[in-house]
């Protein structure tokens, strides 16, 4: 469960580069020891039954391999490196995460994996199933690059959010 964003964003990055690049602002930190700060799973170990193997689509199911960390100087910050493999198809995984240096009660990690699944997935099984369908079509319009498709059906997600929700009002 996400519980919170917050954009780390480099000031002298235009909009229309990140456009060009297709980066989002979300992806942009102005150091990895950001990672795991103001947006992430909630704990402070890493998360692996969120994790999909890009090769067979098995969710949850590894054993790690091999661990290292670096630690920040001056600081309880610290980066951990592990290689996962897939207990179904035996392929490996590479992660890179963090636990939140100032989470107080809130204690955060994020994570990076690579290869990544190149599949959109699936919306979280708490979502109601109308806010999932659109978030999903919504992801398949940005694939294609069909703007307005992908903004007609983020709308459509949120508007099914706040129905949800019990909101009232005319859909204009």
């Amino acid at each position: 469960m996400v519980v919170c964003q917050t954009e780390f964003v480099k000031p002298n990055l235009s909009r229309s580069w990140r456009k060009e690049k297709g980066v989002s602002e979300i992806d942009l930190m102005n150091s990895w020891w950001e990672l795991g700060e103001g947006a992430g799973q909630l704990g402070e170990t890493l998360a692996i039954y969120l994790i999909e193997c890009p090769f067979c689509g098995e969710k949850g199911k590894f054993e790690t391999e091999f661990h290292a960390e670096k630690k920040k100087p001056n600081s309880r910050k610290q980066l951990n490196f592990d290689t996962l493999k897939c207990v179904n198809c035996s392929r490996y995984v590479q992660v890179l995460w963090s636990a939140s240096e100032f989470g107080g009660s809130q204690h955060l990690h994020s994570f990076r994996v690579q290869p990544w699944p190149l599949k959109i997935p699936d919306p979280p099984e708490y979502w109601p199933a109308e806010v999932g369908r659109c978030w999903q079509q919504a992801h398949r319009s940005l694939q294609h690059q069909s703007w307005d498709a992908a903004a007609v059906m983020a709308r459509s997600a949120l508007e099914a959010a706040l129905r949800d929700h019990g909101a009232k009002g005319s859909q204009s």
